[in-house]
This record gives C-alpha cells, sequence and structure tokens, in this order.
C-alpha cells in the first residue's frame, strides 16, 4: 500500500511539474533539497565531515556549510528534473544543455571499438544517458536495483527507458554488458563509489576504494573509456563535459592496467571537483575504508601534555603506518569562554552548533587553525581541553581520546580515556597506565645525546672524558600538596654534587615552567659556575625542546623531584637507573597517601624507581652508578596499543 501511494504520489507530481516551466520547477527542487539538509542532519554531518577531508585546512566552516547546502540544492533540483523526463525532448537539451568535447564522442564511436561512458555523482549525472540518447546514441546503463518500494523504482526506470536508454541491474548486469558492448552499444556506468571489493587509490590526497568492475570490462572487450561530468551552470541550464577515451594499457598485466585507469579517472574526477565542489555527492561516507587515518592533536601550550598526546600518536601508527596527523594550538579568548565550551559541551544535546561555540570561545588564530582541519580521531591531554575536544570530534564524527582525567566532563562522553591508575577512574572505556605517557626510542636518546653539546648552555671548557658518570637531574615546581623550597633544592643540589666528586662525575640540571623564581636563583648562584656542571637550564628562560631526551641520553643516573608526575614517567621510561626525591609535603596531617605518593610507591613496588630522602640522595645514586646495569624501562604505551587498535578497527 505504501509502494503504491508513494507510486501514485510521484506520478501525481511529475505531471505537476511537467506543467510548470523549467526554471520554476528546478527552483522548487532546490529548496525541497535545502529542507533536506536540515532533515537529514546525520547526512549532513557526513558531508560537511567529507568535505573537510577532502579539502583539509583550506576551507572555513562557513565555506564548508554553504558548499553542502548548495549540494543538497543540487540534488533536490537533479531529482525534479528525473521526474520531469516525459517534458524532455531534443528541443529541450538544444535550448538547456551544451555538450564539450562531442567530438570525442563521434571519434570513440567511429573507431570501431566498444565504448563505455563512465561518470561519477557529480551534477545531473543521470543526464548523460540521457543526452546521448537524445542524440542518437542510447546507451545501456548499469544501475542498483531498489527492493524497498519496487513499484515506484520501476516508474522511475520507465521515465529513464523512455528516452532510449535501457537498464540493466548490478548482480548477473556483466554478460548483458559485454553483449552490448560486443555489439557496439554504448555502456554507462557511475563509477565513483566500491564496496570492500574495489582497490585503493589516490583520491584528494588519501587512499579510497574504487570499483574495478568498470576497468575489468574495459579490459576485457578492449572497450574504450569516456568519462563524462555533467556540471549544471544555473537552474536548468547544464554543461556536459565530456573527456577525451582512456585507452587500458595492453603492454602491462591486467591487474596494473585496471589500476592506471582508475587512476586516471580518479583525478579526472578530483580535477571536476575542485573546480566546482559543490557538483559532487559528498553524504556517502567515501573513506571509510581508507587505511589512511587522521589524527587531530590538540595542544594547550604545555610541552608535557603535547609529548603525551605524541607517545599516543606512535602507538596508533604502529598500528596503522599510513596515518598522518597534525597539531592544533588552542587558546580560549577568557576563561570565562573555556567555561561556556565546557558548558556548551555538557549540555547542548548532539553538540548541536559546536563550531560556532568554538569560534566565539576560542581567538581567532586558533579557531582558524582548529575549524578547518579534519580529523578520524582526536587526541588532547588534561581536562582543559577536554570540551574543544568533544565538540570538534561530534562536528567530524570522529573518535575522542583524552588522556589523563577529563573532569568535570563525564567520562562517556569520549571513546577512549587513558589515565593513570592513581586517579583511580572507573568505567568501561578508561585504561589504567602506571604514569605519564611517553615514546622513549634507544635511538631516540641517542640522537638527543649527540645534539645537546650544541645548546647554547652547555659548557664545553671542560670536555668529559668518556668513563666519567653523567648525572641527569630534573625539578620540577610547587604543587597544592608539596613546597618545592629554596632550602630543599640547596639540599639536594649538596647530594648530587657530592656523588659527582665521589664518582668523578658530572651533571646537567634542568627545570620546569612551575619552578619558583626562588629556586630558579639558588640553583643559577650554585650550579651555574660549578665545574661539576655541564649544563644548567632554566625553563623559563632557556630553549628546552628535545634537551630531557638529551639529558636522559647522557645520563648514568636520573634524579627526579617526586612531585612531577611527568618528569618521573619519562624518566622511568628511558630505562636508565631512575632515584625520586620526595619534595616536603605542604601538611603532614594526611592520614592517606596523596596520589603523587601512590605514584611513587607503584613505581618503587615494580621497580622502576627507588624513592629516597634528601640525606640519602648522594648514597643512592653512588650505589646504581657502582651496580652498573640499567633501570627497569617503563612502558605504558603497551597498555595503550591494544585499546588504539579496538578503537581503529
Amino acid at each position: 500500500m505504501i509502494d503504491w501511494l508513494a507510486c501514485t504520489l510521484v506520478k501525481t507530481i511529475g505531471w505537476l511539474l511537467c506543467r510548470l516551466p523549467p526554471s520554476a520547477a528546478v527552483w522548487l527542487g532546490e529548496q525541497f533539497g535545502l529542507l533536506a539538509s536540515w532533515l537529514r542532519p546525520k547526512r549532513t554531518r557526513i558531508g560537511i565531515g567529507n568535505l573537510r577531508a577532502a579539502f583539509d585546512g583550506q576551507l572555513t566552516p562557513d565555506q564548508t556549510r554553504r558548499i553542502i547546502r548548495d549540494t543538497y540544492r543540487q540534488f533536490g533540483a537533479s531529482v525534479v528534473e528525473l521526474l520531469r523526463l516525459p517534458a524532455v525532448d531534443a528541443a529541450y537539451l538544444d535550448r538547456y544543455v551544451v555538450i564539450d568535447g562531442f567530438s570525442h564522442i563521434e571519434r570513440a564511436l567511429a573507431s570501431g571499438k566498444p565504448v563505455m561512458f563512465l561518470t561519477a555523482h557529480y551534477g545531473n549525472w543521470e543526464l548523460s544517458s540521457i543526452v546521448a540518447a537524445l542524440r542518437g546514441f542510447p546507451i545501456v546503463a548499469l544501475a542498483r536495483a531498489q527492493s524497498r518500494f519496487p513499484r515506484l523504482y520501476r516508474l522511475l526506470i520507465a521515465h529513464r527507458e523512455s528516452k532510449g536508454c535501457r537498464i540493466v541491474h548490478k548482480g548477473g548486469a556483466m554478460r548483458r554488458l559485454i553483449q552490448a558492448l560486443e555489439h557496439r552499444q554504448p555502456v554507462g556506468i557511475v563509477g565513483d563509489q566500491a564496496s570492500r571489493q574495489g582497490i585503493l587509490v589516490d583520491f584528494f590526497g588519501r587512499p579510497a576504494l574504487f570499483a574495478t568492475g568498470p576497468f575489468e570490462l574495459a579490459c576485457k572487450t578492449e572497450a574504450l573509456i569516456l568519462p563524462v561530468f555533467a556540471h549544471r551552470v544555473r537552474g536548468p541550464f547544464h554543461r556536459i563535459v565530456m573527456e577525451p577515451p582512456m585507452e587500458l594499457a595492453r603492454s602491462v598485466a591486467r591487474p596494473e592496467a585496471v589500476r592506471q585507469g582508475i587512476e586516471r579517472f580518479a583525478e579526472a574526477l578530483c580535477r571536476h571537483i575542485t573546480e566546482e565542489p559543490h557538483q559532487w555527492l559528498w553524504m556517502h561516507k567515501r573513506w571509510k575504508h581508507t587505511p589512511a587515518r587522521r589524527v587531530l592533536v590538540l595542544s594547550d601550550g604545555k610541552t608535557g601534555h603535547l609529548k603525551q598526546s605524541l607517545a599516543v600518536v606512535e602507538a596508533m601508527r604502529q598500528a596503522h603506518p599510513a596515518l598522518t596527523h597534525t597539531v592544533a594550538e588552542i587558546r580560549f579568548r577568557h576563561p570565562l569562554a573555556r567555561g561556556l565550551a565546557l558548558l556548551w559541551s555538557w549540555w547542548m544535546p548532539g553538540r548541536l552548533g559546536a563550531a560556532t561555540c568554538l569560534a566565539w570561545t576560542l581567538t581567532a588564530e586558533s579557531a582558524r587553525g582548529l575549524l578547518t582541519r579534519y580529523a578520524d580521531l582526536i587526541v588532547s591531554c588534561g581536562s582543559s581541553l577536554a570540551p574543544v575536544n568533544i565538540l570538534w570530534a561530534s562536528q567530524n564524527l570522529a573518535k575522542a581520546v583524552v588522556i589523563m582525567n577529563p573532569s568535570p566532563l563525564p567520562l562517556r562522553r569520549f571513546d577512549l580515556v587513558i589515565a593513570p591508575a592513581h586517579d583511580r577512574l572507573r568505567s568501561a572505556n578508561v585504561i589504567h597506565t602506571a604514569g605519564a605517557l611517553s615514546g622513549f626510542h634507544d635511538e631516540d636518546l641517542l640522537a638527543a645525546k649527540r645534539r645537546l653539546p650544541e645548546h647554547p648552555n652547555f659548557r664545553r671548557d671542560r670536555p668529559a672524558r668518556d668513563q666519567q658518570p653523567a648525572i641527569a637531574v630534573f625539578i620540577g615546581g610547587q604543587t597544592a600538596h608539596y613546597d618545592l623550597n629554596a632550602a630543599f633544592i640547596d639540599a639536594l643540589c649538596t647530594q648530587v654534587t657530592a656523588a659527582c666528586e665521589a664518582a668523578d662525575g658530572w651533571c646537567l640540571v634542568t627545570t620546569s615552567r612551575r619552578t619558583s623564581p626562588a629556586v630558579e636563583r639558588l640553583l643559577s648562584e650554585r650550579l651555574s659556575r660549578h665545574p661539576r656542571c655541564r649544563l644548567l637550564l632554566i625553563a623559563t628562560r632557556d630553549p628546552i625542546d628535545g634537551t630531557m631526551e638529551g639529558m636522559l641520553g647522557w645520563a648514568d643516573v636520573a634524579v627526579v623531584t617526586g612531585e612531577s608526575i611527568s618528569m618521573v614517567s619519562e624518566s622511568c621510561a628511558s630505562g636508565r637507573p631512575v632515584v625520586v626525591v620526595e619534595p616536603p609535603l605542604r601538611t603532614t596531617s594526611r592520614s592517606t597517601p596523596t596520589k603523587h605518593q601512590r605514584f611513587l610507591l607503584g613505581l618503587a613496588k615494580e621497580g622502576y624507581a627507588r624513592v629516597h630522602p634528601v640525606p640519602e640522595v648522594s648514597h643512592a645514586i653512588q650505589r646504581c652508578l657502582k651496580e652498573r646495569r640499567g633501570g627497569k624501562r617503563l612502558d605504558n604505551l603497551a597498555v595503550v596499543r591494544g585499546a588504539i587498535a579496538r578503537l581503529l578497527s
């Protein structure tokens, strides 16, 4: 009954449309298409995501939405033109359709070889076969049968065949297409979509599946392939562009000839889409099966957070070697703007208007860097970027991965949460690590070791001998629970220099951006000219990019203040012996361990680090040097790799 009603309704609408002037009918179709863009929000988001993927970094959100709206308008107009086919004749074509490259058809047909018209879901692609039929070249066209409304589908097929075309359907169609080509009847195929059985070729810089069937058929029958693209100029006016015929190579194996043919067709399609992007049908998942995933890393300007995010990217790349990533710097206009983004990501259903919210809350430069980017997966570290991750992932239909506790946002909003075990988060999408993430490899540390002497702070006046041990010292800063004061650091410096004297070694020292000015002054006074200190880096004034890796590359022992989870984790990940020194607590009245203490106790229990008070540091360093064996390497990424593989499968 529904099929009959739909068929009757379409007949009635088609009859009315045929009585309207073409311009008026097409205008109505455009308005219905525009309405469909609002009624099918999921398809609209898919189209926007595909457009961003194709033109990554080139289109603003407004440009992207405008192109997708125009795509829907164009598609609505094409549907109306399909319903108006009974009113289309040769005179209609003479008035509304211009053909560029018609001589290519004439030469191809005159060659005596079979001819295949290959088009795409571009413009009103159905018009190509109608034009050919009314010009005296009736086409045998391949179509996918629709079983949901068979009566309605037969009506639409009758419209197309009334102009001289003949429709064959997938599933047993190959034999009939071969027969048509053998009888020198032109064949028409839409060739820009494929299931899993296609092959991957480059399409807008990413591998995409294309069907091999048309090209296999051309190889088998030695047919010429004519790429055809129908451009809508305006309203009912069209320009049909016929490309020069392609003849597949006979001097190579068939699989290679098929690949070359698909690559040439994909290149031609890219050229036409770039010329007029709104003409292509963007609303299907064109890169659904591509191995070239794109990751967007959000950075809040904190080096430690960015390192952890990039470590996750490297873990992903081991499973997907073709994966690429970009980094977007995120800056909010004002602390209140961050609050607005948080509220929007929490309360707005479906994160509606996410792009608008981000344009309001981010600085102009950050918005440009983020809102033009496409991603299959978005990675951020820390709670401050969690709202941006959620909002932009919703716009790209991307997976959202957050490192550390994203509170106050609910854990279930993310596809994967990577959190240290001491945070005690509990959810099915949470994986626990022993500390902060790091992806150090021995070759990375060796390369950084070679670069470190080029640092302007590295002292070359007394070159170190190969047998002299090196001690790398990493100093953090004040936290809510720890008082990393000048007296504590003064005592630590005494212990480290004493160990250097005892072992005839030398030290390298760096601070973090959280280190207090008082501690920085003390370090400068005590170590800047100390004969056993070959490198002193003050993070607030000196370049420090890559220096931690270089220091660990030189180090025979690493000494770290215990309030910095990231510094401790990275030191343990280097495979060097690690001595952790816990700063004084701000209050001693706590009955339960802090999360830092739980973290350090866990590392010590597993043998990744040795935790000592300040007075024992010199002896602990000397003991590590005498043992002459590496530390137990902390590999937090092992648990991450498995979760990432499941996420990207």
